[in-house]
């Protein structure tokens, strides 16, 4: 399990997280969401091992995170960040490989897992141009098979994958692919984790999420518990409806026009229609 408990971040003598825990459970979709700036993308690095917390511990199946070596980390976990950038003229092969550096496994092995999670993310055909060359959506599936790749070991001890963002730069029948990849990630025994804009993706998916707001915890847990409208609301600030449709587990969120925000918003654009 990942666990981490009461988490706070300092910088520069700004809170950017206060006291949040979070439990990343092997087999289980964890999602979190919040506004821009709510400490989301800090929470994940702290729980990757990339950045230390002023207060509060991440234990990874059982053990400190600040305890691991570089190599022992990344045969437990996985990180997809915001942006990554290849400096070099790489293949898609290449840059899939680049998952595979910490483990002690066979050509016939490593080539084994590329094939399967380059077929699973659809990345095959053009496993051979250079990762330069292909559109932000391929490069987005690329970065996933890097990930997938490091942890897609079959073997019974945990694992987790930390995904920031992992569908910002697709398509909508991609971003169902995804999701369903990182469903099937879980039937591995890998925990996953991930930060999703979304809220109607983030909660048809998760088995758990966390609602984040300027660094607090505004709710956690089963998406039956915590998908109401007022914790939307105090998270997001502005007025939602959730209506139920047939089909869904989870009622469908829709915002309402109206807000402070959206009449400002409106204003701005009369304003600037009349010019």
């Amino acid at each position: 399990m990942l666990n981490a408990g009461n988490i706070s971040v300092n910088i520069h003598g700004r809170q950017i997280l206060r006291e949040v825990s979070v439990r990343i459970s092997p087999g289980q979709f964890t999602t979190i969401v919040g506004p821009n700036g709510a400490g989301k993308s800090t929470l994940l690095r702290v729980l990757s091992g990339e950045f230390s917390a002023s207060a509060g511990q991440v234990i990874i199946n059982g053990k400190g995170v600040e305890t691991l070596s570089p190599k022992a980390l990344s045969l437990v976990r996985s990180v997809l960040p915001q942006d990554t950038r290849v400096q070099f003229a790489f293949s898609v092969e290449q840059v899939v490989l680049l998952g595979r550096q910490a483990h002690a496994a066979t050509r016939l092995e490593n080539a084994a897992v590329l094939d399967e999670v380059m077929e699973l993310t659809g990345i095959t055909a053009f496993r051979r141009r250079v990762y330069h060359t292909l559109s932000g959506g391929e490069r987005q599936r690329v970065q996933l098979a890097r990930v997938l790749a490091q942890v897609w070991e079959q073997t019974v001890f945990p694992r987790y994958l930390l995904l920031d963002e992992p569908t910002s730069s697709l398509d909508i029948a991609q971003q169902n692919i995804i999701f369903g990849l990182a469903r099937v990630a879980c039937s591995r025994n890998i925990g996953v984790l991930a930060i999703i804009h979304d809220l109607n993706q983030a909660v048809q998916f998760a088995d758990e999420m966390l609602f984040l707001q300027a660094g607090r915890c505004v709710a956690s847990g089963a998406p039956a518990t915590v998908f109401t409208k007022s914790t939307i609301e105090e998270t997001f600030g502005c007025k939602v409806g959730l209506y139920h449709v047939e089909g869904r587990e989870h009622p469908l969120m829709v915002p309402e026009l109206g807000t402070t925000a959206t009449r400002s918003i409106l204003k701005v654009n009369n304003q600037s229609s009349n010019l």
